[in-house]
């Protein structure tokens, strides 16, 4: 056990003085494996962390380097010293190469709703919005941006995996990892390095952590009830190390979520299921085997946005009805999804100096939706009929990091390859038929009743080359190559839009430069500076064109430049940055609220910039206080239009307290305002604005209010209660999504929630 005390401090040193982590983390690496595995390194709780993937200054933040990796195991009752850096809600990190919020586990269980899902636990950070219309966790986050870019054009990752949709590379937030599934949120604001894996790193990466094994057996029940008719069940089982296995360990855990969510007549049900083992091989290498699955059936509101006059005649919370005569009857708008994520990692110490992480996946998004129900079917003019879409669609791939550490820095060389096949359909039903397709009698086209069907397939490859220079105690410089690769397929024998056969493949590529720089003007503060380039293939609704030879699609791609620094003490802790982004190919998509069809444009170009900033100030006794904000102009080139459905600015307030097992905070998050266009205008023409709507920016309160204790002599080793209370002053706020026809089309958030909870360490 000395020995384990030693190797962390040695690398916990290492990572917060100017001696450099290179030469500590050889000398200790031979010792340092098994120790690594299960310390927390307690001397900088919540400091020392890593996203899961490499490309941070120093090898410390390599996800290839075993014998330095902070341990995300839930405890009920935590005893850590109260600082700045162990009370900050988000924080950067001195090694950083680019802007990032790092969200621990603590907040996560402490600070959050029980039924959270990343996107509303992500909301904290700066330059992150998020609007949540069914309540925290209850149904698929609505406008989450990042620094000014929308959902389909920036990475989220569990792991250090990509994942997302196949067709536009946007992801649905209830639908893979709920809170008690993940151990650690760090939201990047920027491109990373070369070794950054992701279809859409230019936007940033919302990368997520699972949690680990404990080292100890544990068994945790939770239970949770609030507002809307919720109850979440979640049941934890930790094996701790098994000697028979070599010091194997398990973490396994399943929750059921059921709830009426805020809106009439949308309830949501859903039952998640994960699974990770750890085992050790030998003294270098460790196994991982992880699964999660998911299934969820829910009522979804077909207009999910409403006009003013809506909201006044049928109420702010008005989602469904129950009467089968109107469209808007939950018996015809509901969806059942299942979605699953496997991989199989290997990370290794193959030599002193060589490291080796691989992880091979598959992930599966299955999605069945009745939606657009109409009047009048093809067999009764007042009978009802809708359309059930399918979207289904399977991803295989693998993603290959080898480093090897000198005297001098890091070498990382690796990729990331993957498949995707994707089938999609769209048919008309008649449930005055029991819901059989609705077809006229007789009729001799096979796909008159469907808007489109069609097999689309995406396969990427990246790989790249960087080298983490230390070029003094103080100056890490890390210069970095990647080659990226889109290859899209379609084969439809009716495509949508043209109702056309279309069979042909396209494929786009790029080699893309980095460059970033890291110095340590002392043992707390750094700054650092880095550019890099962006490319994103277009997405599916660029590219299913009548004529291939017409296809004028173009990639999305960036120059991305930013500057910050980050200071951390004890009592004081702090980052800042500016930026400035040079966008070519800007795409524009949404959905028609009234004909649910999709709205496409793109820009010739668009321009950001602006400023963010984090802080946390402990107070003493327990008590610190914590502020962060951005600032943003986000404009297209030609035309000088604001970029629509994107916050001109974020702020958050809050102050937090921890001592003696309490723990409490209240925290406010404003979101800016922003404007919405008629759907049709070009975005480089700002004369085709024909209608222009506005929603100001408004504040969100939370209170969070919790006590847990150790017991001993007890089966019970301990308990915590909770209470999170969100939108705590019942504010009546509505954000403007898009115009048609001179009506705005509103999402409304919900009013005050309440949701308490108990959990146990059996």
């Amino acid at each position: 056990m000395t020995s384990c005390m030693l190797t962390g401090r040695a690398i916990g040193r290492a990572r917060f003085s100017r001696r450099p982590l290179v030469v500590a983390i050889r000398q200790s690496r031979r010792m340092a494996f098994w120790c690594a595995t299960s310390l927390s390194f307690a001397g900088v709780a919540n400091a020392a962390t890593t996203n899961g993937q490499p490309g941070t200054a120093m090898p410390s933040s390599s996800s290839a380097n075993i014998t330095n990796t902070k341990q995300l195991e839930e405890v009920e009752v935590r005893a850590i010293t109260a600082s700045a850096i162990t009370q900050a809600p988000v924080q950067s990190e001195l090694d950083a190469t680019q802007p990032q919020s790092v969200i621990g586990l603590d907040y996560i269980n402490n600070y959050s709703a029980p039924t959270a899902d990343y996107a509303s636990i992500a909301n904290i950070a700066p330059a992150v919005s998020n609007i949540s219309p069914a309540g925290p966790g209850l149904g698929e986050s609505k406008q989450m941006t990042l620094r000014g870019f929308s959902d389909n054009q920036y990475n989220v990752s569990y792991d250090g995996i990509p994942f997302g949709d196949t067709n536009d590379f946007s992801h649905h937030t209830s639908s893979y990892f709920p809170a008690k599934m993940i151990g650690e949120i760090s939201v990047d604001r920027g491109p990373g390095s070369a070794s950054t894996l992701g279809a859409a790193t230019f936007g940033g990466t919302v990368a997520l952590r699972s949690k680990d094994a404990r080292d100890t057996f544990s068994f945790i029940p939770t239970y949770s009830v609030g507002s809307y008719g919720t109850s979440l069940t979640h049941l934890e089982l930790d094996t701790g190390r098994i000697d028979s296995l070599n010091g194997g360990k398990l973490i396994a855990s399943v929750q059921y979520n059921d709830t009426d969510t805020a809106n009439t007549h949308s309830p949501m049900r859903r039952t998640t299921g994960y699974l990770k083992y750890v085992q050790p091989v030998g003294e270098r290498t460790e196994i991982t085997f992880l699964s999660n699955y998911n299934t969820i059936h829910f009522n979804k509101p077909d207009k999910g946005k409403l006009t003013q006059q809506q909201i006044d005649t049928l109420g702010r919370n008005f989602g469904l009805n129950t009467d089968p005569t109107s469209t808007d009857c939950d018996c015809y708008n509901y969806q059942d999804k299942n979605t699953d994520m496997e991989y199989l990692g290997v990370r290794s110490d193959l030599t002193e100096t060589w490291q080796l992480d691989n992880k091979l996946y598959t992930y599966a998004y299955t999605n069945g939706s009745h939606e657009s129900a109409y009047v009048g079917t093809k067999s009764s003019k007042t009978a009802m009929g809708g359309y059930y879409k399918v979207n289904n669609y399977r991803a295989w791939g693998d993603t290959f990091n080898l480093a090897h550490t000198d005297d001098h820095g890091q070498l990382r060389v690796g990729g990331w390859f993957e498949y995707t096949s994707n089938d999609r359909s769209s048919v008309a039903v008649d449930y005055g038929r029991g819901g059989a397709i609705d077809i006229m009698p007789g009729e001799s086209n096979p796909y008159a009743p469907y808007k489109y069907t069609m097999n689309d397939r995406l396969r990427t490859t990246q790989l790249y080359a960087e080298y983490a220079w230390q070029a003094s105690e103080a100056l890490t410089i890390t210069p970095g190559v990647k080659n990226v690769a889109f290859t899209r397929y379609i084969d439809t024998p009716y495509n949508q839009g043209t109702k056309l056969p279309l069979k042909y493949h396209q494929t786009w590529r790029k080699t893309l430069g980095y460059l970033s720089a890291n110095y340590r003007l002392g043992n707390d503060w750094s700054i650092y500076g880095q550019a890099a380039q962006g490319f994103l293939a277009p997405n599916l609704n660029q590219f299913y064109v009548p004529d291939p030879r017409l296809n004028r699609a173009r990639p999305q791609q960036t120059m991305n430049y930013q500057f910050g620094t980050v200071y951390k003490t004890d009592r004081f802790n702090a980052d800042a940055d500016v930026f400035f982004i040079d966008y070519n190919h800007y795409p524009l998509s949404a959905v028609d609220p009234v004909t649910h069809d999709d709205i496409y444009a793109t820009a010739k170009g668009a321009r950001m910039h602006g400023v963010e900033a984090e802080a946390t100030y402990y107070v003493g006794s327990g008590v610190s206080v914590f502020a962060n904000g951005s600032l943003l102009d986000a404009r297209f080139k030609r035309s000088s239009l604001d970029i629509p459905n994107i916050p001109d600015s974020t702020a958050a307030l809050g102050v937090n307290y921890a001592q003696g097992g309490f723990f409490a905070a209240l925290a406010g998050k404003y979101i800016g305002a922003q404007k919405v266009y008629n759907g049709d205008f070009n975005p480089d023409e700002a004369t085709s604005v024909t209608a222009t709507s506005n929603s100001g920016g408004f504040w969100r309160a939370a209170l969070s209010l919790g006590y847990g204790q150790n017991l001993t002599g007890s089966f019970i080793k301990s308990y915590k209660l909770k209470l999170q209370v969100e939108n705590l002053f019942d504010a009546r706020q509505q954000v403007a999504d898009s115009v048609k026809k001179g009506d705005t089309y509103y999402l409304v958030l919900p009013g005050r929630s309440w949701f308490a909870s108990v959990s146990l360490a059996l």
